[in-house]
């Protein structure tokens, strides 16, 4: 039984098809999982006791399915090591992300030159705000990769390994802060009318890759980072 009181993590973990309504509602269950489900809908202006309500009565009796990719198999997640969760963080979301990365700016590009004269208000700070996102993560892929997923797998530092965890937290919140404001700049990724089908084909990337990061950050903060914290506490 879903409550208010629930932190928006515990729920996603509970009944992974949530992530599906979350987006829908712009639920941050991300970043901002540690917050209570019943505060998040305050903050957006949802009326809470009859979201919950719905929200029981769609997931309660559901099974916890796979959909499009979108839905992540928490269950499975959560009996993983640390090695493991880091190994599929990398094969599943960086390589994802880099892939969807490289195909938006090719399409981004074409369509800012194509549409600039009609479209240059909405197209001009979409493309600043999706190179600085762009920038963010494949400077965060690199830092993980690199340095801090390696010592991970090894070490139990208590000061460094918080430091570390602390500092891809403070990345995460940078990247989700830039998703918002391209989810606004995108009006929710609806292409204008007038919009040829690259239009609509770079707003639907750009939809998939935020449900990706997402979920990439979910699975970091919520299963990653809780399971080697404990680890340096033991």
């Amino acid at each position: 039984m879903i409550t208010g009181n629930m932190k928006i993590t515990d729920v996603v973990k509970a009944y992974p098809e949530a992530i599906e309504i979350f987006n829908d509602f712009h639920i941050d269950y991300c970043c901002g999982g540690k917050d209570a489900l019943e505060a998040a809908l305050a903050e957006l202006g949802i009326e809470s006791n009859s979201f919950i309500e719905l929200l029981n009565k769609k997931l309660i009796k559901s099974s916890h399915k796979s959909s499009n990719g979108q839905i992540l198999a928490v269950d499975h997640l959560t009996e993983m090591n640390i090695t493991e969760l880091i190994d599929y963080i990398i094969d599943t979301h960086h390589t994802k992300e880099r892939y969807l990365l490289a195909e938006i700016d090719e399409l981004l590009n074409k369509v800012l030159l194509v549409h600039y004269e009609h479209h240059q208000e909405q197209l001009v700070p979409l493309h600043g705000l999706f190179s600085d996102l762009r920038k963010e993560l494949q400077e965060h892929f690199a830092k993980e990769e690199k340095a801090i997923f390696p010592y991970m797998k090894k070490n139990f530092n208590k000061e460094k390994g918080i430091r570390y965890v602390k500092d891809l937290e403070d990345e995460h919140e940078a990247a989700g802060n830039l998703i918002k404001e391209i989810t606004a700049c995108t009006n929710d990724f609806t292409a204008p009318k007038d919009g040829c089908a690259t239009y609509r084909l770079v707003f639907q990337k750009l939809q998939e890759l935020v449900k990706d990061v997402y979920n990439h950050i979910f699975t970091e903060n919520s299963l990653l980072f809780p399971k080697y914290e404990g680890g340096i506490e033991s």
